[in-house]
C-alpha cells in the first residue's frame, strides 16, 4: 500500500513538473513575435486588499494582502495563462508564521495552457461557441504557517471557448492533488504529512467581460468546483470544494493621462465553501467558509 501510494505521489509530481516545463517554453516563445508564434498578450500586476480571509483551524477573519502579476498570451496553437500570488497577513496574531516570529506569507502559481481545436485542426465554430480546446496545467505553492502546505496540482481536460465580448470560458477537468501537512508530522505515525488525495473531478471557468456606463468597465472573475479527493492526512473524509473570485473594474486610465486598458480599480468578491475540501462536519474546524470583499487595483504593461 505505502510502494502505491509513493508511485502515485510520484506521477503526480512528474505530471506537475512536466506541466510546467511546457509553459515555461511556451512562454519563452515571447521574443518570437516578430515570427507570428505570439498574436497577442496581456500582462499586469495587481493588488488585492480584505479583512475577513479565512483559515481552516482558525476562528479568526484575516487581514491580508495579496500582490498579483499576471499574464495570458495567445499564440499559433493556443492560449497561454500564467498567475503568481504573494499573499501576506498584516497581523502576526491572526495568522502567524511557524516559526511564532512574524505574519504568514503564501507564493502561490498557477500555470495553464490550452491547444485550440480551432488554431490547430481547423474547426470551425459558430453560434454561441468560439473554440474548443484542451487545457492541461499545474498550481504550485508554498506557506510557511504552521500547516506548512506546499501544493503541488496537476489538471488535465477540455475548455469551451465561448463567443462573447472580451471572454468566457468553462471545462471539466481531471484533477490530482499533492499536498503536505505538518501537523501531520508533529502527531507522528500513523499519520503522513505527505498527502496525495485520490484523482477526482474538477469543473472550472473564467470570464472578462467589458462594457462601458460612462467609463469603460470590466466584469472579470474564475471559479473552481472540486470534488471530494478521499480522505486527509488525519484519515477524514474530504468534500465538494467551491472557490469563486470576482471584480468589478473601473478602467481609470485615461482620467489620469494614461492609455485605456491600462489601470483598473474597483470591488472585488471572494467565496470559498470548504476550503481546501474540509468538511466542518467531519473535521469540526472552524474556517472553512470565507466570505470577503475586496478592494482591487490592476496595472496593464
Amino acid at each position: 500500500m505505502g510502494a502505491s501510494k509513493s508511485f502515485k505521489g510520484g506521477l503526480i509530481r512528474l505530471a506537475s513538473g512536466l506541466a510546467v516545463a511546457t509553459a515555461a517554453l511556451m512562454g519563452s516563445t515571447g521574443g518570437a513575435a516578430a515570427d507570428g508564434i505570439i498574436q497577442w498578450s496581456d500582462t499586469f500586476a495587481g493588488v488585492r486588499y480584505g479583512t475577513s480571509y479565512r483559515e481552516p483551524g482558525s476562528s479568526e477573519d484575516i487581514e491580508k494582502g495579496i500582490f498579483q502579476l499576471g499574464h495570458v498570451s495567445g499564440w499559433t496553437y493556443g492560449t497561454n495563462f500564467f498567475n503568481l500570488d504573494i499573499l501576506k497577513a498584516t497581523s502576526e496574531s491572526e495568522e502567524p508564521n511557524k516559526d511564532g516570529d512574524g505574519s504568514a506569507q503564501e507564493i502561490y502559481f498557477v500555470a495553464r495552457e490550452t491547444l485550440s481545436s480551432a488554431k490547430i485542426f481547423g474547426f470551425a465554430y459558430s453560434g454561441i461557441i468560439r473554440d474548443v480546446g484542451l487545457t492541461l496545467g499545474t498550481d504550485l505553492s508554498y506557506k510557511n504557517d504552521a500547516f506548512n502546505a506546499r501544493v503541488r496540482k496537476f489538471v488535465v481536460g477540455p475548455t469551451i471557448n465561448f463567443n462573447v465580448p472580451g471572454f468566457a470560458q468553462i471545462g471539466v477537468q481531471a484533477y490530482f492533488e499533492h499536498n503536505n501537512n505538518r501537523f501531520a508530522k508533529l502527531a507522528g505515525p500513523p499519520f503522513d504529512p505527505s498527502v496525495d488525495f485520490d484523482p477526482t473531478w474538477r469543473v472550472d471557468g473564467a470570464w472578462g467581460i467589458p462594457f462601458e456606463i460612462g467609463l469603460p468597465f470590466m466584469f472579470k472573475g474564475f471559479f473552481a468546483l472540486t470534488g471530494e479527493k478521499g480522505d486527509d492526512a488525519f484519515g477524514d473524509a474530504t468534500t465538494t470544494e467551491l472557490l469563486v473570485e470576482t471584480a468589478l473594474l473601473a478602467d481609470i486610465g485615461p482620467s489620469v493621462g494614461s492609455d485605456k486598458g491600462m489601470l483598473y480599480v474597483g470591488l472585488g468578491y471572494q467565496y470559498w465553501l470548504n476550503k481546501f475540501g474540509n468538511d466542518p462536519d467531519v473535521t469540526g474546524l472552524d474556517g472553512t467558509e470565507a466570505s470577503v470583499p475586496q478592494l482591487v487595483a490592476e496595472f496593464h504593461f
